[in-house]
C-alpha cells in the first residue's frame, strides 16, 4: 500500500511539473500571437485561458500541498514543484503589463 501512495505521489510531481510547462508555454504562445497581430480578440481568449489556467494551477498546487504534508519525507522536492508552478504568476504579470502598455492596443 505505501509503495502505491509513493508512486502516485511521484506521477502527481510529474504531472504538476508538465502543467506548470504547458502553462507558461500556452501562456508565451498566446503573448507572442499577440505581439505579432494585435488583435483585441487575442486579449479575450488570453483572458480566458488565464482564468482557466489559474483555475486548474490553483487545484494543483493544492493537491502539492496536500502531498508536501502527507508526504513530509520528501518536502523539499515538492516545495521545488510549488516553485515551478508559483514562477508562472510574475511571467504572467509581465506578459499583462507589456500588453497593457503596448502602444498599438
Amino acid at each position: 500500500m505505501e509503495t502505491t501512495l509513493e508512486n502516485n505521489a511521484k506521477n502527481d510531481s510529474k504531472f504538476t511539473t508538465y502543467l506548470a510547462l504547458g502553462s507558461f508555454g500556452v501562456g508565451t504562445l498566446l503573448f507572442l500571437a499577440f505581439m505579432l497581430n494585435p488583435n483585441p480578440n487575442l486579449i479575450y481568449i488570453g483572458f480566458w485561458y488565464v482564468l482557466c489556467a489559474l483555475l486548474v494551477n490553483s487545484i494543483a498546487f493544492i493537491s502539492l500541498t496536500i502531498e508536501c504534508l502527507l508526504h513530509w519525507q520528501n518536502r523539499e522536492q515538492i516545495a521545488i514543484k510549488m516553485l515551478i508552478m508559483l514562477a508562472n504568476l510574475p511571467i504572467a504579470f509581465l506578459y499583462l503589463n507589456i500588453i497593457f502598455n503596448y502602444k498599438h492596443f
